[in-house]
């Protein structure tokens, strides 16, 4: 039943799907199949592969590009955010990927213009109240405190370069736009880190500035459980978010300001590393927790560790496990339309979280946003591929600060996580799909009603990197 209160969300929530549906496009799909045969193919190094699925998202980011430059209408299944949501999404997601892609020394001079004038426009019209593209106001719990942590990486990747482009009152807007989210509740999760990283971002450029998130790196360091190992939120668990939320902010954190905390930060992702290497496989790796559709951006702690210790951690071992996620991907129907899918492998609802929207999944790249800074010290072309270490040794490793017992198969080509301290553990999983009630809803509300399958939560204990879990004919 549709109560009154709720009438002035769904006037608001159906404008936006119209909004969508008049300034929507056709789906990109011209360029899907020679993504493919570019990955295909082993003749090429990574940094060409890279370079033509850079170009592809690019041209699909202007094909799909709202004419204020603030909002990107991607095809595929909305979030409970609504329309609009989705659409800011579709463009703050990638911002950083074209700072960093710009400031690449492989970036040529066409290309970076074109991002420029991009950026520029995405950052004066989405902070600017008197624009129609504005991309809002920040309150407290908003999805926009997760953009605004792109939008100041964003910022502070060009602050040595476009950002000196801006007027003085452009910067100025930026930057107290941002300052909303500083004072701002969030979940008690890694939502921490998106206030923690706008915070460090305005010091580092706002002399006056001082840093007001002591408490919440705190809290951020009262979910670690060592080896590498944070939970998300107090009653969170040991998952991916590892990966492509904690480590990816801390290593931001650390190089925005090198004396935030160095050593907890550079030990946490070594001492991670040592075991998560063993999850890359040549064909497919291991996946377990929520929102994977981020699942490109696994490489992540790969690509800081060989950064911090190239000793132990090689950046042949990186590129490897960066190239083979993406590839893998990829030819399992991961990208398409220009943007990666909705699922695991093709667009699928029943691993897609009801908080994901069509351009969520951009947080997969990244790992191209570490691979395109990096390149900044590391020359890639000049750096090989190399066996990845799954491949060549089998082990057996306890790590008891997640739970979990990790093993390789060599000879089999795949590797395996065994979570033996589960206290719901369960083998015949039944997933949930959406219902012709949720179905209703979703009409009626002009929002998302679909359920979630986390196949760690509800209780699977065994997870390897052929996937077979996330198959569509799993019953």
């Amino acid at each position: 039943m549709i109560h009154r209160r709720d009438l002035a969300m769904i006037a608001r929530m159906h404008k936006q799907l119209w909004h969508r549906k008049l300034y929507g496009k056709a789906p990109y799909r011209s360029r899907d199949d020679l993504l493919k045969s570019r990955f295909a193919g082993p003749a090429d190094h990574p940094c060409q592969r890279f370079a033509v699925l850079m170009h592809y998202f690019w041209d699909a980011h202007r094909h799909y590009l709202h004419s204020t430059g603030t909002l990107a209408y991607y095809p595929g299944a909305g979030s409970i955010y609504g329309a609009r949501n989705d659409g800011i999404e579709g463009v703050t997601r990638l911002l950083p990927l074209w700072a960093a892609c710009r400031n690449a020394p492989c970036s040529m001079p066409s290309l970076r213009e074109a991002m420029d004038a991009h950026i520029r426009r995405a950052l004066v019209n989405g902070t600017d109240p008197e624009h129609p593209g504005y991309w809002g106001d920040i309150g407290h719990r908003s999805t926009l405190i997760c953009e605004a942590a792109d939008i100041a990486l964003t910022v502070w990747l060009i602050r040595d370069s476009l950002w000196h482009q801006f007027g003085d009152s452009e910067r100025q807007r930026i930057l107290n736009w941002l300052q909303q989210v500083i004072d701002k509740q969030t979940a008690d999760n890694n939502w921490h880190l998106f206030v923690i990283l706008v915070d460090k971002v305005i010091e580092a450029l706002v002399p006056s500035h001082r840093f007001a998130s002591a408490s919440r790196y705190q809290r951020v360091r009262s979910f670690y459980r060592g080896n590498g190992c944070f939970v998300d939120g107090e009653d969170g668990a040991v998952d991916l978010y590892n990966a492509w939320a904690f480590h990816y902010a801390l290593y931001w954190l650390d190089k925005i300001d090198r004396q935030f905390d160095p050593r907890f930060i550079h030990d946490a992702i070594q001492q991670f590393s040592a075991w998560y290497q063993y999850l890359f496989t040549d064909s497919g790796v291991v996946l377990f927790g929520r929102s994977l559709c981020y699942r490109m951006a696994t490489p992540v702690p790969l690509l800081i560790a060989a950064e911090l210790n190239p000793r132990e951690f090689s950046a042949g071992m990186a590129l490897a496990a960066l190239d083979n996620c993406w590839r893998y991907f990829i030819l399992q129907g991961g990208v398409c339309l220009g943007r990666p899918t909705q699922g695991v492998f093709g667009d699928d609802q029943t691993w897609l979280d009801p908080y994901s929207g069509p351009a969520s999944s951009f947080w997969s790249t990244r790992s191209l946003v570490v691979f395109y800074h990096q390149s900044l010290s590391t020359d890639w072309s000049r750096i090989h591929p190399i066996p990845l270490p799954a491949q060549e040794r089998q082990v057996e490793i306890q790590v008891s600060e997640a739970g979990l017992r990790l093993a390789t198969f060599p000879d089999k080509g795949f590797s395996q996580v065994i979570f033996y301290d589960h206290l719901y553990a369960r083998e015949d999983i039944a997933l949930k799909h959406q219902t012709l009630r949720d179905k209703v809803r979703q009409w009626a509300y002009g929002v998302a009603y679909r359920p979630s399958n986390n196949l760690l939560k509800q209780g699977l204990r065994e997870f390897d990197s052929r996937l077979d879990a996330y198959r569509r004919d799993r019953p």
